[in-house]
């Protein structure tokens, strides 16, 4: 298919599922604030993008959403794609000055206050993207020291739609938990799959997965599909009450965003015996997911520390490169980084073989039957499936006032996997100071757990900063 028929393709779709619904009284969002049938949906989406219109806004203006696990939240994605508005989801876990970086960055006039349930205008001069159908920009940590947007085209959506409606397992008009905030793509697979399977996506917000009868609400609800972060599941098996006996319509957990390791799945086969685990693989930049496998007991007992990421999803395919980067080609990936040329001529590649995009994902993996993912070539971490360069943290660090010099370390855990971040710092400030002042630029799960102050910053014998000692001495406080 050509970009025009898949454009064509998912416009349509769109209007059937969310205009016309097939199941109009059945819940389609159970969000932090209220609940809506298809029915009901249909008629806030139409109400939205009438509001919308009144901005009298140029086509191809990004539009900023900002709140926290809303079902309004959801009545805004699902507005903006079904009429062709790019969006960009900020959560309000990010402070304002990001929320206002954002904006600037993206040249974006106004944002939806989500909570408000009004467009707020940011005294910004509008101006239309380069790339034109973009369904969605997201904001990743960016090396550079700033946040840097991914752009993915409309026709990367659509190609994932059909995708997750077909291969991943899920239920027969599935009940969808959500614990992702909106700027974070895992929470793309629970509201497209929403859509493509006529379902229901449950939205939880923190204050209520802290809640003591979060579980109880998640089985009230009749959750079927369980999609998270390895180690969000791995806080909850803290609890006897999660487990199939009080979940028993949970049938599929479907995971991605870190490495999802044996000993959890041992534990959820022991607590969830009927249930499938499916491990899902795909930066942001290659459209939310790029691989997909079931895991079975014989990959469980294999000899292999790691268990496999999958196989391809269609229209795209996996290169590895001789030194063991992945490399995804295919019509899902992304169209490049916002306004950074010299990124996206080292990331995005191009072939005369092949009619699509190329990016080179920094992850290192081999192919064995299925594919694996086994590290990083660079400074990028996963922490709680949030994804975290480093670098930011130590620019936003050495920009502070009175800091001499700073160095940015991941505490890595003995089975892989960070622990913590930890900053070493030569300054005056006292880590508390340094703490507050972070948190005014970066999101909080960004902030560095331990804050270390030195007179000075240790160096080996080549004159390099000697990590290995920091790590020891971070190890020890």
């Amino acid at each position: 298919m050509t970009m025009q028929s898949d454009l064509q393709a998912l416009g349509e779709f769109l209007r059937r599922a969310l205009l016309d619904p097939a199941r109009p009284n059945q819940l389609a969002i159970s969000g932090s604030e209220e609940a809506l049938t298809w029915q009901q949906l249909s008629l806030a989406v139409m109400d939205w993008v009438g509001r919308y219109r009144e901005l009298r806004l140029p086509p191809a203006v990004p539009v900023v959403l900002y709140g926290h696990q809303q079902a309004e939240f959801a009545v805004a994605i699902y507005s903006c794609l079904l009429h062709g508005i790019p969006y960009i989801p900020v959560d309000c876990i990010y402070p304002p000055e990001r929320l206002r970086e954002i904006c600037t960055l993206a040249s974006a006039p106004q944002y939806y206050d989500v909570a408000q349930r009004e467009f707020v205008s940011t005294g910004i001069a509008a101006k239309p993207l380069e790339e034109p159908d973009l369904a969605y920009i997201m904001f990743t940590s960016g090396s550079t020291g700033k946040p840097k947007g991914v752009q993915i085209g409309r026709e990367s959506v659509w190609s994932f739609m059909q995708w997750v409606g077909q291969d991943f397992v899920l239920p027969e008009s599935p009940v969808l938990m959500n614990h992702a905030v909106f700027s974070f793509d895992l929470s793309l697979i629970p509201l497209l799959a929403n859509l493509a399977t006529s379902g229901h996506i449950v939205l939880n917000a923190k204050e209520h997965i802290a809640a003591e009868n979060w579980l109880d609400m998640l089985s009230e609800k009749g959750v079927s599909a369980w999609v998270s972060t390895p180690s969000f599941a791995y806080q909850k098996l803290i609890s006897p009450r999660f487990s199939a006996e009080y979940l028993p319509a949970l049938k599929v957990f479907v995971f991605i965003g870190e490495v999802l390791n044996k000993a959890l799945v041992k534990q959820l086969r022991r607590r969830f015996p009927a249930a499938k685990i499916i491990n899902a693989y795909g930066p942001t930049e290659a459209t939310i997911a790029t691989t997909v496998v079931e895991i079975t007991d014989a990959m469980l007992m294999s000899d292999s520390d790691l268990l496999p990421i999958g196989q391809m999803m269609p229209n795209s395919f996996m290169e590895i490169a001789p030194e063991g980067e992945l490399i995804i080609w295919g019509k899902n990936v992304m169209r490049g980084y916002l306004g950074l040329d010299e990124e996206n001529a080292a990331k995005l590649l191009k072939r005369d073989d092949s009619p699509w995009r190329g990016y080179r994902t920094g992850d290192l993996g081999y192919e064995q039957d299925y594919f694996y993912c086994s590290g990083r070539n660079d400074s990028q971490i996963k922490l709680n499936g949030y994804r975290i360069e480093i670098s930011e943290i130590e620019a936003r660090l050495l920009n502070l006032p009175g800091m001499q010099e700073a160095v940015v370390m991941p505490l890595m855990k003995p089975g892989g996997g960070v622990l913590r971040i930890a900053a070493f710092c030569v300054t005056e400030l006292s880590p508390n100071a340094i703490k507050q002042a972070l948190a005014e630029v970066i999101p909080s799960y960004m902030v560095p757990g331990q804050i270390l102050i030195k007179e000075n910053l240790p160096l080996n014998p080549n004159g390099k900063i000697d990590r290995k000692l920091l790590d020891a001495q971070a190890r020890v406080n």
